[in-house]
């Protein structure tokens, strides 16, 4: 016997008898059925592009950090120099991950709103840029949604950089209050809460400097520099951990309006803010927080 008339007969012993077509009830279903997907589907569609910035940024981050990672992993769990200030970056005494320091005149030294190999040209700076050898492209120092520009000569030029690490990681890092209740640290081992503390982030164009973002978890309330809400009023983090996520803003002192061109004023303490002690808490690495 056939598989035919195999199926036939199974068919007949069961009693379901074949049938074509549809009735106008199960027409309507299937239309309303439809609708409803094609619905939820234009929604989603949407949101996916008004998000797709938001996931480039992700993956920008999840880059950065897995190349942190693969340096600490060469230099026996060292980690990467992060040291601050306008040199940072340009001489053997100031060391850093990220070489210069951003602003809008594009006066700085080796013009450090515009100059890429100070972010991934080690062999060319050999005191910055060590992640380079790592991620040899620029882009992923750069968030899509950070617009910020520099103007040069007339022309105006997309700014390089819009990530900072965080200033409890990192060779010749340093707190901000001394002493400090939280430890830094300059090697992986010494991180006791990997998926607790923030490494990488996107920090605010009108707060970005140098490439160590400052946070003082000894001062109630304290904000130094601002993060990046450019998604939604979101601002996206990796962890000491590798993942990468967002985290929305709920005060708006955090996400003040944004002036194109200027700077912003940093070291500023807002009693009651609630996306204050988020930060300072995952800067430190902290499971419990006062």
């Amino acid at each position: 016997m056939n598989a035919n008339n195999s199926l036939r007969t199974e068919s007949s012993r069961s009693g379901v008898k074949s049938r074509h077509g549809f009735t106008v009830v199960e027409l309507l279903a299937i239309l309303v059925v439809l609708g409803v997907t094609a619905s939820v589907l234009a929604t989603s569609m949407a949101g996916t592009r008004m998000t797709a910035p938001a996931f480039q940024c992700w993956n920008n981050l999840k880059q950065l950090t897995t190349a942190w990672n693969m340096y600490a992993d060469d230099n026996h769990g060292r980690l990467v120099y992060n040291s601050d200030g306008t040199a940072s970056g340009l001489n053997a005494s100031s060391p850093a991950w990220v070489g210069g320091w951003l602003d809008f005149t594009g006066g700085q030294p080796l013009g450090s709103d515009t100059n890429t190999d100070l972010l991934v040209n080690h062999a060319k700076y050999p005191y910055t840029a060590f992640l380079g050898p790592y991620i040899r492209s620029p882009a992923p120092f750069k968030c899509p949604a950070d617009r910020s520009t520099v103007t040069i000569v007339g022309k105006r030029f997309q700014r390089v950089r819009s990530v900072s690490m965080n200033n409890y990681l990192g060779v010749d890092s340093r707190t901000w209050s001394l002493p400090s209740r939280y430890p830094l640290c300059t090697s992986a081992p010494q991180i006791r809460f990997p998926a607790g503390m923030f490494a990488i982030l996107d920090e605010r164009a009108d707060s970005i400097n140098d490439g160590m973002f400052l946070s003082d978890p000894d001062t109630r309330w304290q904000l130094i520099d601002y993060p990046a809400a450019y998604h939604n009023g979101s601002g996206s983090f990796s962890f000491a951990d590798g993942h990468v996520e967002g985290h929305r803003w709920r005060d708006a002192r955090t996400n003040p309006v944004l002036q194109p061109g200027q700077l912003m004023p940093l070291n500023q303490n807002f009693p009651g803010n609630v996306d204050v002690l988020w930060l300072q808490q995952h800067a430190a690495g902290a499971r419990t927080f006062p």
